[in-house]
Order: structure tokens, then C-alpha cells, then sequence
């Protein structure tokens, strides 16, 4: 069954669609050409057409738009020592349901789509990975996050958890200085109270949330992410070397403030709870770019394996334990396939980390663009029980796997990983 556009001609139609998966395709990942591409759109004030932005006038339009950012310095990072502000440690029960997604903040038809599926899976929080395109300033914040209409295109809310939300940094809030991620995002995350329809507010881009065997630790690995990624041009993007040095490219290092409360206040190595690590920018990958050095930083502080999400690369991919060269042990899941259009065709070619699932479906639409499935994940905590399942825009599950944490021992068992959908171009090596 073909999936309907809401719209072909670069105009919204008179329902209100949302943007096209096909705005978001061929997008590099650097700060310059995040700000040529949002400024192109009117910065979600006009209606988005990609030829006349190319005409000369247009030019008065961009320049001062992507000038605008270019001399000012970023947002101050924030952390726990601020007074009245607490620890960043939210206990939460045994028994309680995530949802996550990552790379979600598009605005696109598969957004919304995306969030009506996590609201009907009913989890008590929800968390995102990070990124709001195209540069995470205030008008897209409002129309691709926060549901409030800035242009002809229909808003899109991201969905609130029943207890709480939280989101962590990416670097495309950084490309607009962190501004809007600060002042107009996490005001509206953290704990819910009742009768709110957001959050009583997300101090800082770094969180922990605990109960009696588990830990899930929010990182910020966006801070420090905005420099050129030269592996990221065409002509040198196929690169291995270039996917997996820490050099060219940004080093994503996690700030030390953040290092410093999790060494004082989380204190991993404390007990032998599971440990769940949750960034924008993961340590390695089978298709595209390494950020090792969070994970160097990290592996100073925690000392077992740990089960750890990323998003950034536009993709489902799952992967077996892997540390890089003096970093820490981690079972990677790449879950970045909320919003952006999903890559797909080209086979895993950087075969250091072993893969054990990744989805090469390709999304039916009338778009004519070549892009996978949009989707999220749902954790269910059960005691010392952990049942995640992958899930696609549809609410179809498509993967499964399940772990178990002994907490005397530290033992994590696991992933005991399945594939749901029976379907040739989902590749699984079950466990």
C-alpha cells in the first residue's frame, strides 16, 4: 500500500500538511549549510519553494539570516550547581515505559505520524535524542516542537510522556547557538505537574532517571559539535578513515561540568545497576561517521558494559557489544530515524562493530524521494526486566530484544534480540 503525500508541488494543500521528507533530503551535516537551508525556507515564516530561493533577490533574504548567528557566542552551558535548581536524579518506579526517539524535530507529515504512535503507546516519559531542524532557533522550535503554528504548514507537537519529557542537545540546536533549546525547550520538559500540559522545565542538557535496577543517563554530547565535518562532503564521504578518526571533523566531547556531576552525584560505578547511556552522537557505526571521544571520556568513569542509544545518522541499526580503542563497552542502537529521511541502499562497509539488525525497508510515498522508514523505540522496565521494541511510524513493531540486570553481580544479560516483521530488506541476526 502506497502512503499518500499531503502535498508534491512544494505548497501546502488546504488541510495543513506538514513538510515533505523531500525538504530534508541531501542535507549536510554543517553549520553553514544548516543556515542557507533554513533560510531558503524563510526560517518557517513563508512557504517553502526551493527555486526561487536561488534567484538573485532571495540573497537579501539569506544573507542576513544566516549572518545573524555567525558573531554571537553561544548559549551559557548550564549545570546542577545552580541553587534551587536540584541534582538532575529523578527516581521513577520499577515498573515504567520510554519512549524515544531521536532526530525527530522535522515538522514533517512522518513526524506527526511518529508522534501519534508514541502518544497511543502510552509511555510514561518520552525523551528526545536530539536535533530540531534546520538550526533549532525559535521559530522552528515553535512550529516543529512545540506544535505552534508559524507558517502555512501545520505545526507538529512533540508528545509528552503521562509523568514527564525530556530532550537532550543536539547539534543542530547549536547550529543557532542553543538558544532555542534553552530559553524555549526545556521549559517545557522535565516532570509533569498535574493539570500542565508540558513539563515543570529541564534545567540542564543532562539528566539521570533511576529506580532499583536501572539507570538511564541523558548526555550532552551537541555542546560541542558544531565544527566542519570534512567526511561529510560527497566526494569524501565514503571515506573510512576519515568516518572513523576523531580528527576533521567535531569532536563532540562531553562538557566537564557534566563529567564532574557524574562522577559526584550519579557515581556509575556506585552499585551495579544496569546502565542505559542515552546521546545524540554515538561512538561508532557500520555505515557512517565515528564520535569516539565521549566515549573515551566516559570510559574513566564507568567500568562495565552499558546499553547505550544514540541518534545523528538518520537510521535503525542495532549492534553487538563494541568499545573503541580506549573507550567504554557499549551495546550501540543507532534509534536516529524519528524525523529526517531515513537512509537506506547502501550495505554496512566498516565491519569493526559487528551489526545485528539494521532496516534497509524503503518508505512508500508519492515524494519520489528513496528514504527508509521513520520510527522509535519503546522501553518497558519491569524490575530487573528490560523489553525493548523498535517500532515504525505505523506502530508496527519490527524488532524486539530483551535484557535482564543482576543486581548483585552486575551481570547484564541480554540482548536475546528478534525480528518481528517478516520482511527480506529488515536485516536481523537474531539472538
Amino acid at each position: 500500500m502506497r502512503v499518500k503525500s499531503k502535498k508534491t508541488d512544494g505548497a501546502p494543500d488546504d488541510r495543513g500538511s506538514g513538510k515533505d521528507l523531500g525538504n530534508f533530503t541531501g542535507f549536510a551535516h554543517s553549520r553553514i549549510t544548516a543556515h542557507f537551508h533554513a533560510a531558503r525556507a524563510g526560517y518557517s515564516t513563508a512557504i517553502y519553494d526551493p527555486i526561487a530561493a536561488f534567484l538573485p533577490n532571495r540573497l537579501f533574504v539569506w544573507i542576513p539570516q544566516v549572518a545573524k548567528y555567525w558573531f554571537h557566542k553561544k548559549h551559557a552551558f548550564r549545570d546542577y550547581t545552580t541553587h534551587g535548581k536540584g541534582t538532575g536524579i529523578h527516581p521513577i518506579d520499577d515498573r515504567v515505559k520510554i519512549s524515544i526517539a531521536g532526530d525527530w524535530g522535522t515538522g514533517t507529515d512522518e513526524a506527526r505520524m511518529v508522534a501519534a504512535a508514541m502518544e497511543k503507546s502510552h509511555p510514561d516519559f518520552t525523551i528526545h535524542l536530539g536535533d530540531v531542524y534546520y538550526v533549532g532557533d525559535g521559530n522552528e522550535v515553535r512550529e516543529n516542537f512545540l506544535g505552534e503554528k508559524t507558517s502555512p504548514y501545520a505545526p507538529v507537537k512533540w508528545p509528552m510522556g503521562a509523568k514527564g519529557s525530556f530532550a537532550l542537545n543536539g547539534n543542530h540546536e547549536m547550529y543557532a547557538d542553543g538558544n532555542g533549546y534553552w530559553r524555549m525547550v526545556l521549559p517545557r520538559m522535565g516532570l509533569k505537574e498535574r493539570g500542565s500540559e508540558w513539563g515543570a522545565g529541564q534545567w540542564a542538557s543532562f539528566f539521570c532517571l533511576e529506580n532499583k535496577h536501572w539507570r538511564i543517563i541523558g548526555l550532552d554530547t551537541g555542546y560541542n559539535s558544531t565544527r566542519f565535518e570534512w567526511g561529510k562532503l560527497p566526494v569524501l564521504k565514503r571515506s573510512k578513515w576519515l568516518r572513523k578518526t576523531t580528527s576533521f571533523k567535531p569532536g563532540c566531547a562531553i562538557p566537564e561540568p557534566v563529567l564532574a556531576w557524574l562522577k559526584s552525584s550519579v557515581n556509575p560505578d556506585g552499585d551495579k545497576r544496569g546502565l542505559i547511556l542515552l546521546s545524540h552522537h554515538g561512538p561508532h557505526s557500520a555505515f557512517e561517521g565515528w564520535y569516539q571521544i565521549p566515549a573515551k571520556q566516559l570510559a574513566k568513569l564507568i567500568h562495565r558494559p552499558v546499553i547505550w542509544f544514540w541518534g545523528h545518522e538518520h537510521r535503525l541499526a542495532i549492534y553487538d557489544k563494541f568499545s573503541v580503542k580506549e573507550g567504554i563497552e557499549s551495546y550501540g542502537r543507532c534509534t536516529g530515524h524519528g524525523g529526517m529521511p531515513v537512509g537506506r541502499g547502501a550495505a554496512p562497509d566498516i565491519l569493526d562493530c559487528r551489526w545485528l539488525a539494521w532496516d534497509n525497508r524503503r518508505y512508500p510515498s508519492d515524494e519520489k524521494v528513496d528514504v527508509g522508514y521513520n520510527g522509535y523505540a519503546n522501553l518497558s522496565f519491569n524490575g530487573p526486566a528490560l523489553h525493548i521494541a523498535y517500532c515504525d511510524l505505523n506502530q508496527s513493531p519490527v524488532l524486539t530484544e530483551d535484557w535482564h540486570i543482576d543486581i548483585e553481580s552486575g551481570t547484564l544479560e541480554g540482548p536475546s534480540l528478534k525480528k518481528v516483521l517478516d520482511d527480506p530488506s529488515l536485516h536481523c541476526r537474531e539472538t
